[in-house]
């Protein structure tokens, strides 16, 4: 179950850096290993599987770690896979599910550029999006990247978008390691969308993770949308 799956992430990561020491993981009373086997095949996923479970696969297969309210938007995701397949999800499926549901979005909504300034306590940004070879240059300013593109779509587009969850750190060490951001956003003082970025910094990560929330809500509700793609273009 969930409970299980959690329990044995967490003691797997304690673990980490202290292989020598005495197997104690929860839900595991021996190490696979010593059968030959790897505790990647213990832990599989079904409609019976929780955050834990599915966090685990992600942050074991593809060094994906979910904050917790993602982990809990995405496992509602998982088990309803699950259930419509009536068995388990492969870690291969669970990776396409979590790109199509949060990765994705058109073209329209993609970064291509943009230049931050400081301006006093202010963040001034010029962000570059769309399509090549007429992309839109968007324009705002904010307390931070983030803030600013949000004032940004305000003042170009009319697009009130209000960031209720943001999470983001650095996939790996080093001066090259990438970044991945997740977000939570409203618009309109609609329901909100949570979608995730990867990028070669963390600000841009956050700032194509706001456009894909941005872009995936457009493709949900039709009618905002449509509004929106007159004033784009």
């Amino acid at each position: 179950s969930g409970s299980h799956q959690d329990a044995i992430r967490k003691g797997m990561h304690h673990r980490r850096g202290r292989e020598d020491a005495v197997w104690e993981v929860p839900y595991l009373p021996i190490d696979p290993a010593d059968l030959g086997r790897r505790y990647e095949e213990v832990v599989r996923i079904n409609s019976q599987s929780g955050k834990g479970g599915v966090a685990h696969v992600l942050e074991r297969d593809y060094g994906i770690s979910l904050p917790r309210w993602l982990a809990q938007d995405f496992s509602a995701v998982v088990q309803a896979t699950s259930e419509q397949e009536t068995g388990e999800v492969s870690s291969a499926q669970i990776f396409d599910l979590f790109e199509s549901h949060y990765c994705h979005t058109s073209e329209d909504w993609h970064l291509r550029r943009y230049r931050l300034s400081r301006e006093g306590e202010q963040v001034a940004a010029t962000v570059v999006v769309g399509p090549e070879p007429r992309p839109h240059i968007l324009q705002g300013k904010g307390s931070g990247a983030v803030g600013a593109l949000v004032d940004a779509l305000i003042q170009s587009w009319g697009v009130r978008a209000e960031v209720e969850q943001f999470d983001q750190h650095a996939l790996g060490s080093g001066t090259s390691a990438r970044a991945m951001a997740c977000v939570r956003v409203s618009v309109d003082h609609g329901r909100a969308t949570s979608a995730v970025a990867f990028g070669e910094d963390t600000t841009e990560a956050a700032l194509q993770a706001v456009l894909n929330a941005i872009g995936r809500s457009a493709e949900k509700n039709n009618a905002w949308s449509t509004s929106v793609e007159r004033r784009v273009r």
